[in-house]
Order: C-alpha cells, then structure tokens, then sequence
C-alpha cells in the first residue's frame, strides 16, 4: 500500500512527455530520422540521455558535437515533422491515468509544464485529455525550457498559485532541477529514461512507478 504524502498541495504541475503521454519513443525516432537525412546516425542511447531538454537545446548541443551547419530553427520544425510522421493519430495516453487525472481535479488545480510546442502537445492529446488541466504552459510561452524554473513558475502563476504549494510530477533530471529551482516539491515517475537512483539524487520526495499511483499517494 502506498504511503501517503502529509503535506497538503493546492496544486499539481505536470510534465507531459514522458510523465503523462507515451511519446518519449516517438521522439527518439523523430531526432534519429532528421539526422539521418543529413547524413549523421545517432544511437538510440545517445538520444535517450538527452531526452527531458528542449528541442531547441538538444539540436543545440548535437550541432556542437557533429559540426552540422543547417540552421537550429529549420531544424527543430523539420524535426516535428518527423515526430507526427511515426506518431500518426496514435492515442499515447498512459493506460488507465485519465480516469486518474479525472478524480484528482476534483481536489487540485492542474496544469501542464512542456518542453514541447504548442502545436507538438496538441497533437499529441486529444481535446478531452487538454480540458482536464486549467493551464498548459508550453517551450513557445517561456524563454528557457527545463531546467530553468521559468514554465513550472509560470504555470503556478497562470493558476493562481504560490509555489510552496505547489507539487511537480515529472519524469525526467531536467523536471527536478526546474522543481528545486521554483522552490517546488517534485515527485519522480519511472514511466521515462531517467532511473529511480538520478530522479531521488534531484531530490524527489517520491518515486513512483506510473502518474496513475498519484492519488493513491496523496
């Protein structure tokens, strides 16, 4: 049985790749597709370990290494374009954690803090699953991404919020680093690429296998 939190929050913060769509496979392929094209194979592992960044700042950091010269921003919309073409019209909801989102409104404000672009996260989710959250704070509304505080900050503001009382759910390094720095509690998930041992080392109060184990927690 799940031991509940004592802490009460007024809030949940959500990551959305990863966390709370199956979608991190998707964009694996999609980088490794877009390289191709231009000649460069990245290993899966490699991709796997930048996962949690921003487009922009893994094309940023893979230009660096492989000395490419097209241009970050045409890259990061050719990337999209990839993305779409292995998702499809795939419903990538983890199994059983709508009902879960349905019954914790009830109790919190929710919101979404995404790495992804507006156009990528819709997309992704279907217009029930976006109505569930009372904000969505996307990588086009912010100047930096995670790990920089910025979304999870602006999330918090755009529902009214203070941080303290405030609870991060996310599956990635880059989600905790953005919870430590807003000054917000962070529980990790393991339904992404980051393991039990480098989400507790950026102090997640909780370690849970799947968002779904969420209310069962609070």
């Amino acid at each position: 049985m799940t031991q509940k939190i004592k802490k009460k929050y007024k809030a949940i913060i959500f990551d959305l790749d990863g966390t709370l769509i199956d979608s991190l496979p998707y964009h694996v392929l999609a980088f490794q597709d877009l390289f191709l094209e231009h000649n460069i194979r990245i290993d899966e592992d490699e991709m796997k370990k930048l996962v949690g960044l921003s487009t922009s700042n893994i094309l940023k950091l893979m230009k660096q290494k492989y000395k490419f010269k097209e241009n970050v921003q045409d890259l990061r919309e050719e990337r999209r374009y990839h993305y779409f073409k292995f998702l499809g019209r795939k419903n990538i909801v983890f199994p059983g954690l709508q009902k879960n989102l349905e019954f914790l409104r009830l109790k919190y404000k929710m919101a979404i803090a995404t790495g992804s672009s507006r156009v990528t996260f819709e997309h992704s989710t279907d217009r029930d699953f976006r109505e569930l959250f009372d904000a969505t704070v996307t990588i086009n509304d912010v100047r930096f991404g995670k790990p920089h505080p910025h979304q999870l900050l602006a999330a918090a503001k755009s529902i009214k919020t203070k941080s303290k009382d405030c609870l991060v759910i996310g599956d990635s390094i880059q989600d905790g680093m953005a919870a430590k720095r807003a000054k917000m509690d962070f529980i990790g998930v393991l339904t992404g690429y980051t393991s039990e041992k480098d989400l507790k080392k950026q102090g997640a109060i909780r370690i849970l296998k799947s968002a779904r184990d969420l209310s069962k927690a609070l």
